[in-house]
């Protein structure tokens, strides 16, 4: 990998990992981690569907309470490196490794979070003092630290050899890897079942239908597909908009209360 590429992931693996606690940008969710890594060592493709492929694993991965689901950001970011990067694993190798990297990420987490547990009683004693200005240090220090949780791992992995990565992958038996496939083939078709049932609703429903028709009987893209979805409902909020503001609000709010009825039934 060129320089540039290095640095391009590692700065990726950090605002990955920071923004994993953050939970502002979304960039720690796998379709969007996969595909940074995917461009930054040329290979936007097997980012984009490895990163697809883990989404749909993670739909359901939430935190409850005190419980910390296992973490997406580290598998995402090892992952698409090992599949997009020199060692050029095969899409089931990187969902394999995912998995095992996924529970490192967990207990890693854990680890952190009672590390900056002193940096919030030392984050309290200085606001008490009204030091603004330490307070804002321990929180970018915190944040930093969940950035290096990723980053130095990453790290690691980009010193292994790619030879020696393969020879690690060969003495790993078939049975284990093909269960693992099949396993996750189960678990996305999960995912796609949560994502069609926030669409139960009537006004929906065509929609999917229309859409559904469509990549059945003909070769259209997937992404063109989507795009072209994408393009339909701006379309259609903007027709539904000019017709509020057309008929002074009237029959449109009778539209959308009975729209917004039936997403409060869900």
């Amino acid at each position: 990998m060129s320089v540039v590429s290095i640095i391009l992931i590692l700065l990726v693996a950090f605002v990955v990992g920071m923004d994993g606690i953050l939970d502002e940008w979304q960039v720690y969710q796998p379709i969007i981690a996969c595909t940074l890594v995917g461009i930054a060592v040329g290979n936007a493709t097997a980012g984009i569907i490895l990163g697809a492929t883990l989404q749909m694993i993670t739909i359901g991965w939430i935190n409850i309470g005190a419980s910390v689901a296992p973490d997406i950001a580290l598998p995402s970011v090892i992952s698409a490196l090992l599949v997009c990067g020199p060692a050029a694993l095969s899409i089931k190798h990187g969902i394999a490794l995912a998995i095992p990297f996924a529970v490192i990420g967990q207990l890693l987490n854990i680890w952190i979070r009672k590390l900056t547990v002193k940096l919030v009683h030392d984050a309290d004693q200085a606001a008490q003092n009204n030091q603004i200005s330490r307070v804002d240090r321990l929180h970018l220090i915190s944040l930093g630290i969940q950035g290096l949780r990723v980053l130095i791992p990453t790290i690691l992995v980009m010193l292994i050899s790619p030879q020696y990565i393969h020879q690690l992958m060969q003495q790993v038996p078939m049975l284990i890897t093909n269960g693992i496939a099949v396993s996750v083939g189960m678990v996305s078709a999960v995912g796609f079942a949560n994502l069609i049932n926030m669409m139960v609703s009537k006004l929906l429903w065509i929609w999917f239908a229309i859409g559904f028709v469509i990549a059945i009987f003909t070769q259209i893209n997937l992404f063109v597909l989507a795009a072209c979805g994408l393009v339909v409902a701006i379309g259609f909020v903007w027709l539904k908009n000019k017709r509020h503001g057309a008929s002074g609000g009237s029959g449109s709010d009778d539209d959308m209360d009975s729209f917004d009825k039936e997403l409060d039934d869900l």
